[in-house]
């Protein structure tokens, strides 16, 4: 079997060679009402596969998936490593104690990062079955753990494990750390990615990247879901790269990548705007001291936009 990682890499030090000889390091922004005029910047380059922006209240953290490490980054100053190996870590939030989890495509588990104890197994099966590859989680108010688990992971071996599925499907779940109960809330998405709650934490946003869509759950007390819905269909933009993560602000909106650049769409559905970029954009998430700053990680690189938005959801909660 080929190993999809190298190939991922390959493709994406291809696209992100071709992306930076063509590419400055400031791109333009419409007045649209949302994204700032002229704060467009790049503020990281020279990865393999970025992912899973979060802020810790000073700092934003990411991910290089292929290249096995997680990186930290002061405003201002060059990207450093947190930790490494990462287990090919890709998306990442924070429990309420403040502690970094992480969606672990090598070992296909959630785990919780902290300088003093390093990575620790937070869940790692659904039923005595192993997981796929976690991709992107939220943590609710009460410490419930949302997250997503596609196949990406699988396929090719990593610290010599060779994995295939073994719960047979691709998941969107709930986990309670505090009791060990898990919910499987959809087993019907092809591959489900981007995660996020609304600001009441009602409604649950799912992507999917296999179909380039949205879709929205209303979310139970206990972590099971009704009420599937589509959002948005994305499909149809005529780009080549697929919708990835997603955030939400304090008024609703759900900020997705798409294959547009970075869509903004309202909790009705309806598109508000849209960051049209050059490069694949894989995934964005708040940080600044209001939170009104954008992170994209896309490729090889790291971007940062300012909005007339407040973020939510997948930093520290204020």
């Amino acid at each position: 079997m080929r190993n999809m990682w190298g190939l991922i890499a390959g493709i994406a030090a291809l696209a992100a060679s071709s992306a930076c000889a063509q590419v400055p390091d400031r791109w333009p922004v419409e007045d649209d009402g949302v994204f700032v005029p002229g704060s467009m910047e790049k503020v990281g380059e020279g990865y393999n596969f970025t992912e899973g922006p979060v802020w810790d209240g000073a700092r934003v953290i990411f991910s290089d998936i292929s290249g096995d490490t997680v990186y930290v980054m002061t405003p201002g100053e060059a990207p450093r490593v947190l930790y490494t190996p990462s287990s090919r870590a890709n998306g990442h939030t924070f429990d309420r104690a403040g502690a970094l989890l992480n969606a672990e495509h090598g070992s296909g588990t959630l785990t919780r990062w902290t300088p003093q104890s390093g990575r620790q197994t937070v869940v790692a099966a659904y039923q005595g079955k192993h997981l796929n590859s976690p991709n992107d989680m939220v943590v609710r108010s009460d410490g419930l753990i949302l997250f997503t688990d596609p196949p990406y992971g699988l396929g090719s071996a990593y610290d010599g494990v060779q994995r295939a599925s073994e719960v047979g499907f691709n998941g969107v779940y709930a986990f309670d750390e505090a009791s060990g109960r898990m919910v499987l809330i959809d087993d019907k998405l092809d591959r489900p990615n981007g995660i996020a709650l609304s600001p009441d934490e009602a409604t649950l946003y799912v992507s999917d990247s296999a179909t380039n869509t949205v879709w929205a759950y209303t979310l139970a007390v206990d972590g099971s879901a009704r009420d599937k819905r589509l959002l948005a269909d994305l499909a149809l933009e005529g780009a080549r790269f697929p919708v990835d993560g997603l955030r939400v602000d304090s008024e609703g909106r759900v900020f997705a990548t798409c294959p547009a650049g970075v869509c903004v769409i309202a909790p009705d559905g309806s598109r508000i705007a849209t960051l049209e970029l050059p490069i694949r954009a894989s995934n964005v998430g708040w940080g600044g001291s209001d939170l009104s700053d954008l992170y994209i990680t896309s490729d090889s690189e790291v971007w940062k936009v300012s909005t007339r938005a407040k973020g939510i959801g997948s930093s520290i909660r204020r």
